[in-house]
């Protein structure tokens, strides 16, 4: 079986994982993070671009590392899970449409994403990255929602 986890360092994408470790799963299953790095949201100062555009970069970079060290963190906790085949994805750009070209060139059986829970005006805003998931991916979509304390 290959599972694609939408994974983003977030305590809801943690209780995906969460999710995944707590179930059987056929020997040889393969689990595939996959992290989209979303370009930052900004524009140049009218002068000075030829300073901007190396800032722009460094950041990039810097966003791509700490999100290298999340997923490598994730990959982690799996080690118990000796029966899992455990591997990893970084890609740049629209978180949305990252995952969704993942899932279409991976081909997994299942995709599996924590809900962050956003409100009705965040999800206006921000648009919906499960909706998107449930709405367009070609398999079977699970989204994970965290157990809130009572």
């Amino acid at each position: 079986m290959k599972i694609l986890l939408a994974y983003d360092g977030s305590p809801s994408a943690d209780a995906a994982i969460d999710e995944i470790l707590n179930r059987p799963w056929p020997e040889g299953s393969e689990i595939r993070l996959v992290t989209v790095v979303d370009k930052p949201l900004s524009m140049p100062p009218p002068t000075g671009v030829e300073i901007y555009a190396p800032l722009v970069e460094k950041f990039k970079a810097s966003l791509r590392e700490e999100a290298y060290q999340r997923i490598q963190q994730a990959i982690a906790r799996f080690s118990p899970r000796t029966d899992l085949q455990v591997s990893y994805e970084l890609r740049d750009g629209s978180v949305k449409q990252g995952l969704l070209e993942a899932i279409r060139a991976w081909d997994p059986d299942l995709v599996i994403a924590g809900s962050h829970g956003a409100g009705p005006v965040a999800r206006l805003i921000l648009g919906s990255v499960s909706h998107a998931l449930v709405t367009h991916a070609p398999c079977n979509v699970e989204i994970v929602k965290m157990k809130v304390a009572s």
